[in-house]
């Protein structure tokens, strides 16, 4: 799975920028010592951001798998990833959510009464 080989690497990064930012600070090399704390915020936040996708991965894993036991789960919170970022209006492929024609049409005509 590549998301855990992303989170690994750049946690390992991490882990190897920090220690070089130490052994900076002892031989009081400052401006060495900036950069590569730099360095372990921006892995550090990519080791935390791709956790974050394995676990929603996980979560819709389980989630499908309870669908195609013949369980009626409740969506997912968000429904899907590119739904949080687009304000209900566009949904990913791997949505938690009932999207029938009925629903998509009752939204654009409540767009469309706010509109007028």
């Amino acid at each position: 799975m590549t998301y855990r080989r992303y989170q690994y690497a750049a946690t390992a990064g991490a882990i190897l920028l920090a220690a070089a930012c130490a052994g900076s600070l002892i031989h009081r090399a400052f401006a060495p010592a900036v950069l590569f704390g730099l360095g372990v915020l921006v892995l550090t936040e990519a080791a935390l951001r791709e956790h974050s996708r394995l676990k929603r991965r996980r979560l819709e894993d389980d989630w499908a798998r309870r669908r195609a036991l013949g369980e009626n789960p409740p969506a997912l919170t968000p429904c899907c990833l590119l739904n949080a970022h687009s304000a209900d209006d566009i949904h990913d492929r791997n949505c938690t959510s009932d999207h029938t024609l009925t629903r998509f049409l009752d939204h654009i005509e409540q767009q469309h009464r706010e509109e007028t």
